[in-house]
């Protein structure tokens, strides 16, 4: 057995400590070396045997976290419309279901990836697996208009997503593999690297859609109802990248877990204290909120578009598509600057998650249906819609909406430049920020199975979030949507300043010394007078 794997079997509720244990054990070796202090004595040791980070790995956890997160996104901008096209009886509240489904798919899946990883000693196989789940997804999406499936066309697109949803949970192995894969002083690095790939996969989804807009609904005849337009195309870009995703892991993910200590370790100086279960809860109930908001603007984007700024369909998924694709601009050129000046090792990272969560607080202010701004929308109903002799119309549909006439429009260019400015920085800020610290909280110990809950709960955000703002939205307008968002978020603020004192990277003992950088700026801060180290 690979004893850089033996470690991968221990539970958390096995991870407390006896420091009269390693006070005894590093005494005891202090004993048998003339002048050596024993905490110095146990660092020789464990520092003996430590690796260097396998960044080609890490590149290939990037990759392929990518991959796994676009799967999401990629169909925001042309769901609605495709829905509506192939089944006209679907309504915003089917397709809140449809993202919802997705989440709700991966929240169901990820702490069985989890469990199945950990109990294999290997990543490998739940990755693999989750790239085929989601290369059925995308077919079956792809095909949704002439499958001979018993029911209406929506819930055709709707198990599709779900496949793809279970596929997708193994995202939460490839953050959990980054935390573990590095050195104490590259972990700030390459969880940045992991957690870029999938944060610009969930960005640049809706992106991807520039490219296939050129195919117009007409698009590229295959048979009988199956065409390659700007709405299926997606499919076939999902499988692409999910073979591709497939070949990568086969050929260059080579599993190394040098930021753990090793079974003989543990025995020789003891187990690892145990972590703070309050400031993990944290950073779940974080993750959630960070996730609602998230999946809430881009799966009302369309819709909100549509009515407000009157947008015809192809027009919507341009646009949109356009801002998407800037926003991604600004989230990867914050993750290159991060990685390019290792901004980990300068940052504290609740410093860096305040100035996210403020950001998110301003667009939503500066993006709200304020009374006082004027204008009115454009409607039509149902009358119009016959008039129109099959030709779309764009704007609010009175008969399909009862506030059309009390919302006041949003400036187009306030709303999408805050949109990629604000969103696309804090963003990648909060994403780097929160989980970093996560996984300094844990240690440095397996976490599969916390990062599964962490998925989780990023989840339950993106499956009830869809839901909940879906049916605001189509009973009281985005008012109501932005004040629960604004509520969520300011709460979650208030909460990490109440606890801020928790919000910290585990305590290590001296003698796993090795697995901390001890210029972490989230750890400790040294005083000019007397140049001491004292915790923060």
């Amino acid at each position: 057995m690979n004893p850089d794997h033996e470690h991968r079997d221990r539970k958390p509720s096995d991870d407390s400590i006896s420091i009269a244990t390693i006070e005894s054990s590093m005494s005891s070796d202090s004993s048998t070396t003339d002048n050596t202090s024993p905490s110095a004595s146990s660092r020789n040791s464990l520092s003996s045997r430590e690796q260097t980070t396998d960044w080609t790995s890490i590149y290939v956890a990037t990759s392929v976290g990518f991959v796994g997160a676009v799967q999401y996104s990629l169909y925001f901008a042309s769901l609605w419309p495709y829905l509506q096209t192939i089944d006209p009886t679907a309504s915003e509240n089917f397709f809140g279901l449809i993202i919802a489904t997705y989440s709700l798919a991966q929240m169901f899946a990820s702490p069985i990836v989890g469990t199945w990883s950990n109990k294999i000693r290997s990543s490998v196989p739940p990755l693999q697996m989750g790239l085929v789940l989601m290369i059925v997804g995308n077919m079956i999406y792809f095909f949704a208009p002439v499958l001979p499936l018993p029911m209406t066309k929506k819930y055709v697109l709707l198990i599709a997503r779900a496949i793809g949803g279970f596929g997708s949970a193994n995202v939460s192995l490839l953050k959990a593999y980054a935390s573990t894969a590095s050195t104490g002083g590259d972990r700030s690095k390459a969880i940045a690297y992991v957690t870029g790939g999938i944060a610009m996969g969930l960005t640049m989804g809706p992106a991807f859609q520039l490219f296939f807009t050129p195919l117009g609904t007409s698009g590229i005849f295959i048979a009988t109802n199956v065409v390659i337009n700007t709405y299926t195309a997606p499919a076939l870009a999902g499988i692409a990248m999910n073979v591709f995703g497939m070949v990568l892991v086969k050929k260059y993910f080579v599993e190394k877990h040098i930021g753990v200590p090793h079974k003989k370790d543990m025995e020789k100086y003891g187990k690892l204290p145990p972590y703070d279960r309050v400031a993990i809860s944290v950073c779940y109930v974080t993750r959630f909120c960070q996730m609602f908001i998230v999946t809430n603007l881009e799966s009302i984007g369309t819709p909100l578009a549509m009515t407000m700024f009157a947008w015809d369909r192809l027009t919507v998924v341009r646009n949109v598509a356009v801002a998407q694709a800037l926003q991604s601009f600004c989230a990867l050129m914050t993750y290159v600057i991060y990685i390019k000046f290792d901004l980990g090792k300068k940052i504290n990272s609740k410093r860096a998650l305040y100035f996210a969560i403020g950001g998110f607080i301003v667009f939503h202010l500066v993006t709200y249906s304020w009374p006082f701004l004027g204008g009115q929308l454009v409607v039509f109903n149902s009358l119009d819609i016959l008039a129109a002799n099959g030709t779309e119309l764009a704007g609010c549909n009175t008969d399909h909406f009862n506030w059309c006439h009390s919302l006041t429009p949003v400036n187009v260019w306030l709303f999408y430049g805050s949109y990629v400015l604000v969103v696309g920085v804090c963003l990648s800020s909060f994403n780097i920020a929160l989980n970093t610290l996560f996984s300094k909280i844990i240690g440095p110990r397996p976490q599969a199975a916390q990062q599964g809950w962490l998925q989780v709960s990023g989840g339950a955000a993106k499956f009830a979030g869809p839901l909940v703002i879906s049916g605001l939205y189509t009973e009281f307008g985005p008012r109501w949507a932005w004040n629960i968002e604004i509520v969520l978020i300011v709460s979650t603020l208030v909460m990490w300043l109440i606890l801020s004192n928790r919000m910290v990277p585990l305590r290590m003992p001296e003698a796993f010394a090795a697995y901390q950088d001890p210029n972490d700026p989230d750890l400790v801060k040294k005083s000019k007078k007397t140049k001491t180290v004292v915790p923060v």
